[in-house]
Order: structure tokens, then sequence, then C-alpha cells
């Protein structure tokens, strides 16, 4: 395991400012968390931050999206879990050298691990409907609707759009229990043993190429993303007639007002579900559960 703690500054016209904080990373072979700590950011309230990683790639400098931080003030915490799959390709992950926060206002804050100057303004995002195919790389030809690969989960990633051009929908017509946006399912102050009525999976964000194409997009819902790289995995939840997607996260007002407008209206508490969840999967000093929206079958 490799540690190491870097500054966090902001950037204005490509130059470094100010330091706002720091971040800390632990890296290994498979799996890297990055603990971003700032203060003194200057932004206004429920402002968005996007987080991505870079890394060099000969002259250029590619940034991969993990999602978007919903900036509460006045200080900013935030921990962020990556693997090879989510830095565009799994060849990339031993070539990420820093992290970038990028306002909806248009500021600008980065951290890099080697300390090497670099202009902010040159990062391009990395993009996810380039096409490895037989070890070279190709662009989708014209009027191409689905990309014949041997993984699944790779022709899942190219036929994504772009996470910077993804509609977020609002809340969808629900059938059955789904509930009001920001209600909980439950009563968290409920003392009865709680009685499971789903059959509950982990999944992992690839893995929501297995549900109809139409469902795809959620891959790249910011709320998703935020939940997924904080607690490394997702649900479905089946109880024999709907079918539903869970986002781990804590129940609070303020998050309820976000996941239902994100499309997450209905919150069920972790305890109901009886999953065996990892330390890092889950948070025991928190209300924690999942956020959840129902979802079309997979084809039989």
């Amino acid at each position: 395991m490799k540690r190491f703690i870097r500054y966090l500054y902001e950037y204005e016209q490509g130059k470094r400012m100010r330091n706002v904080g720091f971040v800390k990373v632990e890296q290994d072979s498979g799996e890297s968390t990055v603990h971003i700590h700032g203060k003194g950011l200057r932004l206004s309230g429920m402002e968005s931050l996007k987080v991505s990683l870079f890394y060099r790639d000969g002259e250029q400098v590619l940034a991969a999206p993990q999602g978007d931080i919903a900036y509460m003030g006045p200080a900013l915490n935030y921990r962020l879990r990556y693997t090879g799959e989510d830095t565009g390709r799994p060849e990339n992950y031993d070539a990420v050298c820093g992290m970038l926060l990028e306002s909806s206002g248009g500021r600008r804050f980065a951290a890099v691990w080697d300390e090497t100057p670099i202009d902010v303004e040159s990062i391009r995002p990395f993009d996810v409907n380039d096409v490895r195919v037989g070890g070279t790389q190709r662009e989708p030809e014209e009027g191409e609707e689905t990309v014949q690969m041997e993984e699944p989960e790779a022709a899942f990633e190219a036929a994504l759009p772009p996470a910077s051009e993804t509609m977020e929908d609002g809340a969808p017509q629900m059938e059955g229990d789904m509930l009001a946006a920001g209600s909980p399912a439950m009563d968290m102050d409920d003392e009865e043993e709680p009685v499971c009525p789903w059959q509950v999976k982990k999944i992992q964000r690839r893995e929501i190429s297995m549900l109809p194409r139409c469902e795809w997009r959620l891959a790249n819902n910011n709320f998703l993303m935020h939940g997924y790289y904080n607690y490394r995995h997702l649900v479905l939840l089946d109880d024999g007639r709907i079918l539903k997607l869970g986002v781990p996260g804590i129940y609070h007002e303020k998050e309820a007002e976000i996941a239902g407008n994100m499309g997450f209206p209905e919150f069920i508490e972790a305890k109901r579900t009886k999953l065996s969840l990892a330390p890092e999967e889950c948070d025991e000093e928190q209300p924690f559960g999942y956020w959840c929206r129902q979802v079309r079958r997979p084809p039989m």
C-alpha cells in the first residue's frame, strides 16, 4: 500500500493561486482511495463540484469523470474510491497523476501527485465512446447502433453518452409501494425486527448492462455515481413483482430532496435488506440505506 498527501490548490487561467486544503491518497495494485479535505473554497451554498481523475497521455492530459459532489459548505470532506474500470480503461489506472474539481460556476481546484506543473485549462475529458477492437482503437461508424465486442460490459460502456452530456430525468411514475419523492420507505424508529420482502443483490456499476438498454443511461446519473464511488456498490431489489435499483447513501432531508430530483425517490434502510456489508461499503454511525427507483426487468 502506497500512501501520500498532496496539497489542493485553486487554479485561475491555468496558474496555481492558493492552497484550499489537501488530499490523502492510498494506492495499491487494484484499488485507490482519495480523501479530499477542502476549506475556504468560497463557493456558494449547494454548488456542485465535478470530480475527475487525470493522467498524462503523451503531450495531452485526459480526465476520467468520477461524478459530482454536492457542496454544502463551509468545508469539503469527500472520499473517492476508484479501480481500473473507473479510469476509462484499466491500463489508465497506473497512469493517474492527479485529481481535478470543477465547480458549476467554473472554478477549478486540483491536486497533482508528482507535483509537476500542469495546465488545468488544457485538460480534456477521456472519450468513453472510443472503442477498442482487437487491440486497436477505432471510432464507431456513422449510424452504428450496437458495438459487437467480446465483453458485454465493454459494449455497454461504449454505448453510454459522456457523463457531461447525460440528461438527468426526474422521478419516474412508480407502481406499487414506491413512495413520493423524499419520503422514507419505512418508519426509521420502528423497533420490531424488519421483514425483508425482497431478494437483494449487490452489483457493480458496469452490471447495469444486465438491464434493458433503455436503463443504461442511469450509469451516468450523477446521484448514482456519487453513491457508487463513496460505497463501491449498488443493489438490485426484487420482490417478484417490482425490480428496483438502489444507490447507497445516508438519509437526511436535504439528501432526500436531491435524490428525488435525480430520480431516486424511495429510501430503504440497509438493515431491512439483510445484506452483509464490509466497513467501507456502509456507514454504521448514520442512517445508512439505499435510495431506490423502479427499473425494467432484464429480458428473459
